[in-house]
């Protein structure tokens, strides 16, 4: 099954994403904020959605931080 980590910090957004992918047959991860994102990244996942406004930090930040550390496919949501 194909699990993709949720980077957005409003709450809303991020539970129906992920109730749209869950139903879609995917497996997903929620994190509100880059430091939970990077506890979460030491999983295996094969996408990460990712907003730019984080309440502690930039995605693009985190985006570099992913980026030094894999290639997982990212999609930026604004």
């Amino acid at each position: 099954m194909k699990k993709i980590l949720i980077v957005e910090d409003d709450t809303i957004l991020n539970k129906t994403l992920s109730y749209n992918l869950v139903s879609e047959g995917y497996e997903t991860a929620s994190a509100y904020s880059c430091a939970m994102a990077r506890d979460l990244l030491k999983g295996c996942f094969h996408l990460a959605l990712l907003d730019v406004n984080l309440p502690d930090g930039s995605g693009y930040d985190y985006l570099r931080w992913i980026r030094e550390r894999s290639q997982l496919p990212v999609l930026i949501l604004t």
